[in-house]
């Protein structure tokens, strides 16, 4: 009886058409999706990041003014040293996995993506972590391969989660990190979703 029950709760689940009923331990697609530009909040978070949370060469800073559109929604870690094969992405916090975006390509690790920009509305395979009831992290760009965790997964700071890549809108292989608050949950089996608003990662060390 056991058995049959958990066969039906499965076959309801399969059968669901409504993002919000489902469980996903990814949303894999190559699909090219929009998400609206997030707004800046400076909002607090109390957390003690790491000094760093890859190897870059460069960096390029988060832009915007509070209460309008971010013009950049948050740090890139660029990392063009060839010799570099595999650059490790680590969280800033301990949190819970709530997204990871798989599928999306890209044609060269340090040259202009040609291939599905818009694949994971721009930020390409990507993770979500959830630090606190309304706090997130963002880990974008990640490698084709490189989505370590999925949806579920508890992680801790300074843990390994992916790899950097050069997917979605990227023109050199980097890490694209954010930090946005929203009440809104996210939807596991849904097309990437924005926060409801994000703030500039260096106010907290980063």
């Amino acid at each position: 009886m056991k058995n049959l029950k958990f066969l039906t709760l499965l076959a309801l689940i399969s059968c669901s058409t409504d993002p919000e009923d489902q469980f996903c331990k990814n949303y894999n697609s190559n699909e090219e999706e929009f998400a609206p530009i997030q707004i800046v909040e400076n909002f607090a978070f109390s957390v003690n990041f790491p000094e760093s949370i890859t190897v870059y060469t460069s960096r390029v800073e988060f832009d915007g003014v509070e209460g309008a559109e971010a013009q950049h929604e948050g740090i890139d870690y660029i990392n063009n040293d060839r010799d570099a094969t595999d650059v490790p992405i680590y969280t800033i916090g301990s949190g819970t996995v709530v997204y990871a975006r798989t599928g999306c390509v890209s044609s060269s690790q340090f040259a202009s993506n040609t291939l599905q920009r818009e694949c994971g509305a721009g930020w390409g395979n990507h993770l979500v972590i959830q630090h606190s009831r309304s706090v997130f992290s963002r880990y974008a760009h990640l490698r084709t391969d490189g989505v370590l965790k999925a949806v579920g997964e508890q992680v801790e700071k300074n843990e390994i989660i992916g790899i950097m890549g050069n997917s979605g809108r990227s023109d050199m292989r980097h890490l694209h990190l954010e930090i946005g608050k929203s009440v809104t949950p996210f939807r596991s089996c849904a097309s990437s979703q924005s926060f409801e608003s994000v703030t500039d990662p260096r106010r907290f060390g980063l």
